[in-house]
């Protein structure tokens, strides 16, 4: 070897290697850009998939769209989705891709024995793969239809199937739910398996591990629409019963408040004004009537109220109300008529008060029910003492007595419907109650805009109860349309219930 010529020889191989170097660098660069263009490709494709699967939650509309993804995304020609009826133990076809060649193979397999949404597979079938999906939790691939719609087709109408069809290559891939399998999916194409590439198996594997949470959460949706349907329906039968129940109370308390009135009126005509001496048993009895009929027409009375509040059916016309005028009149009303029969003092605090705004009739309906509690619960030579405080927005009106109290688990509890608490305020009453004058007073006065409280150091120690309205100051009378409450039938009173 000459001496001279070892630099070029030197040099050539350094060339030959840098440029067997810059080729195989440049094949993986080429290969490195192709895989990333096909990465690109697979999540375009999955945020389409994903996106075409969770923007419909309707059950029906979702299993065809999922049937109908891959051959729209990869150009396949069929998808077909298959879920398990675990209580016949068979796989049943519920969606099949919308294709032209899907449509002609479903149009040839129906006009066989066997309708094509009519074909089960029993899921201990030893041939069938989509009961090999199912019970060895992988995917299959086969090269014959039959594999898929045998044995309930033969095999010669699966390959007549195959040949409407065109496919070449089925793959059969387990739908998962929380690692249980709940179904199969078909996706039949052209090429041979061979011919398919990478990107086309990371689409179908990504796309398949999104349907069973799809379908699930699809189920669960589906599922609570028809419960709030059936709710919505029967909320609806809840108030037309209501209604009715309403309407039922109405007309029955008017029916009976005559006859109770007029048995109550010549009770007391009998007890004061009979013509000849009444015995002293003959008196007890009536005086029973009497104190009986005056119950079963407050009973009337408050169940008539109630109706007529939660219904709509009662007005709020607010105005100007002198507060101290009202609870005097009270006072005499019920002094005259109850509270000297049982030696009750009354303490009216007089004070400069404002106005309130308020309905004076509902108002007064009020003071009266609260009032007649204290009468029931205060014994003889007890005090019921009315006071006021005002702080330049509201009014509030107190009415305390010296009666049996009310224990304060108990407190929580008045107000509400029938609220007669045992051991306590409402059982101590001698002449019984219907436990609904405190909630009418509360509906009442929060019609009004206003507040209604109710406070007691405990048994034995008294109550006071406590109203607070708005005053009629000029920016509450120029908003009264605010404080007005019109009535959505024709009734609009108020009965007023006896103490």
């Amino acid at each position: 070897m000459n001496t001279a010529t070892l630099p070029n020889s030197i040099i050539g191989i350094l060339s030959s290697v840098l440029i067997l170097f810059i080729v195989i660098y440049t094949w993986q660069w080429i290969k490195f850009q192709r895989e990333l263009k096909n990465r690109y490709r697979t999540l375009q494709s999955f945020h389409r998939v994903y996106q075409l699967i969770l923007q419909n939650l309707n059950y029906e509309v979702l299993i065809q769209r999922i049937a109908d993804i891959i051959p729209n995304e990869l150009g396949f020609a069929t998808g077909v989705l298959v879920i398990l009826d675990e209580k016949k133990g068979v796989l049943k076809r519920i969606a099949a891709s919308q294709t032209t060649r899907a449509a002609e193979a479903i149009k040839f397999i129906n006009s066989l024995s066997v309708p094509f949404d009519q074909i089960e597979i029993s899921i201990n079938d030893p041939d069938n793969i989509m009961a090999k999906v199912l019970r060895e939790k992988k995917p299959f691939v086969t090269t014959d239809i039959y594999d898929v719609l045998g044995p309930i087709l033969s095999k010669t109408e699966t390959i007549q199937v195959q040949q409407i069809m065109g496919t070449k290559t089925t793959f059969a891939y387990p739908i998962f739910v929380d690692n249980y399998p709940i179904g199969v999916f078909l996706a039949s194409t052209k090429k041979q398996q061979h011919e398919l590439g990478r990107y086309e198996y990371e689409v179908i594997e990504s796309f398949v591990n999104l349907i069973g949470l799809a379908i699930q959460d699809s189920k669960l949706y589906t599922s609570l629409k028809k419960t709030s349907a059936e709710f919505s329906q029967v909320n609806q039968r809840l108030k037309e019963l209501d209604k009715l129940k309403d309407d039922f109370v109405s007309v029955a308390s008017h029916e009976l408040r005559t006859p109770m009135t007029a048995i109550r009126s010549y009770a007391w005509m009998a007890l004061h004004k009979s013509d000849v001496p009444l015995s002293d048993k003959l008196e007890r009895y009536l005086i029973r009537v009497l104190i009986s009929t005056e119950r079963l027409i407050n009973l009337v009375n408050d169940m008539l109220n109630v109706s007529r509040i939660e219904s709509g059916n009662i007005e709020i016309s607010p105005e100007p109300v002198d507060l101290l005028l009202l609870i005097k009149d009270i006072v005499d009303e019920v002094y005259y008529s109850k509270a000297r029969e049982k030696v009750i003092q009354f303490v009216v605090l007089e004070k400069k008060i404002p106005q309130a705004f308020a309905d004076p009739e509902k108002l007064r309906q009020v003071f009266l029910n609260l009032v007649g509690n204290s009468l029931k619960f205060t014994p003889s030579g007890g005090k019921i003492v009315f006071d006021f405080f005002s702080d330049g927005k509201v009014i509030e009106t107190s009415v305390s007595d010296t009666g049996v109290g009310i224990s304060k688990e108990d407190i929580s509890r008045l107000f509400h419907k029938f609220s007669r608490l045992d051991n306590s305020y409402t059982a101590a009453a001698i002449s019984g109650g219907t436990g609904l004058g405190l909630f009418i007073s509360k509906s009442l006065v929060e019609l009004m805009h206003g507040k209604i409280w109710v406070t007691s150091e405990g048994m034995d120690k008294g109550a006071t109860f406590t109203v607070a309205l708005p005053i009629a100051v000029p920016e509450v009378l120029q908003d009264a349309d605010k404080y007005t409450v019109r009535a959505q039938g024709k009734v609009k009173g108020l009965e007023t219930v006896a103490i």
